[in-house]
């Protein structure tokens, strides 16, 4: 078996038992230490050898120096051994591991030194029903992912999350940019502005603020504007029309990205996201760069596209969601103003 870094299991004499240890210089205490994995009496060849083993490794390696490894088998220890040596965890985005990572923290304050064996359904229903909101959908989301790795492991039964029904609450959904919207923002930021040019890219293509924030002449390949979704990895397609073509003529021949900040650099996706937040107000108007989204589909369902055909071009993963962002009124007139060459 190929030798683990720092992971130390020996076999006892008298018992014929086995125990794991993570061994390692401290450099805080000035000596070699080592810490009990908590999975005795496990085969080194066993999984959930390797599991502890990189819980507390991942601890070392990543974690501020000073955090006291929590004791095996509880709930702060689940959530190390989850975030570390963990395929599905690696491969969320950063953006989803950030929001996650922040769920954890509180969950590790309140509950960390908790025995995950005594974390029962109920107790965690109860929970998340006083939480209420998307809150308790958020952390619902979270941590049943967490439970599910620790039973495919073994060290517990069934995952207590298994079966939990939410309240989900009602949402509405970004606002859809209307004609009444479009005309609005045309009249109020003309052609020359930077506010203009983030709407009209963001109409012309369909992008989601962090892949609008990072086009530039680099994903032109023939007739198309080809990028792949940060969110969902997804390639989306999008025909390089008169419209568009003519928005990119207005940007730097030159340059990492179409939009560039005061600095001469690519724009953060929350910032952009602010920018836009501000001309749309000062437009008078509701909608937010997720709106434009919708408004492309729109705008090329009234074109004759189908649902596979915008799909492609807006790098959906549903065409239920093509379909619920397509049903919008004055189509006639939201795609005579969106072809209207400034």
């Amino acid at each position: 078996m190929k030798k683990v870094p720092h992971l130390k299991s020996r076999k006892r004499r008298k018992t014929g038992r086995w125990a794991h240890y993570y061994r390692r210089f401290d450099r805080a205490k000035g000596k070699e230490v080592e810490i009990s994995l908590g999975v005795h009496g496990l085969h080194p060849s066993d999984p959930k050898v390797l599991a502890a083993w990189a819980a507390e490794h991942a601890r070392w390696q990543d974690m501020p120096p000073g955090i006291e490894s929590p004791k095996a088998e509880t709930f702060g220890w689940a959530l190390d051994l989850y975030t570390s040596g963990n395929d599905k965890w690696a491969k969320y985005s950063e953006e989803t591991k950030k929001s996650r990572l922040a769920i954890f923290a509180r969950y590790r304050k309140a509950q960390g030194s908790r025995p995950i064996k005594t974390i029962t359904s109920d107790a965690i229903e109860r929970a998340l029903y006083a939480k209420g909101g998307h809150a308790a959908v958020n952390e619902y989301k979270a941590l049943k992912p967490v439970f599910e790795h620790l039973r495919r492991l073994g060290f517990i039964a069934k995952n207590p999350m298994a079966g939990i029904e939410l309240d989900r609450p009602a949402t509405q959904g970004f606002a859809v940019a209307g004609a009444d919207d479009i005309a609005a923002f045309q009249e109020r930021w003309s052609v020359g502005t930077l506010e203009r040019l983030v709407f009209d890219l963001a109409l012309y293509t369909g992008a989601a603020r962090g892949d609008l924030a990072r086009l530039g002449r680099n994903n032109i390949k023939g007739d198309l504007l080809v990028y792949e979704r940060h969110k969902s990895k997804v390639t989306a397609y999008v025909p390089l029309t008169p419209e568009l073509r003519e928005v990119i003529s207005r940007t730097p021949d030159i340059a990492p990205t179409f939009i560039l900040n005061s600095f001469g650099r690519p724009f953060a996706k929350e910032s952009l996201g602010n920018l836009f937040g501000d001309a749309a107000r000062a437009a008078g108007i509701s909608a937010r760069l997720h709106g434009l989204r919708k408004a492309f589909c729109t705008y090329w369902a009234e074109k004759g596209k189908s649902t596979h055909e915008i799909a492609a071009m807006a790098g959906h993963m549903s065409l239920s969601e093509v379909e619920r962002y397509t049903r919008a009124a004055d189509r006639e007139r939201m795609v005579k103003l969106l072809v209207r060459v400034a």
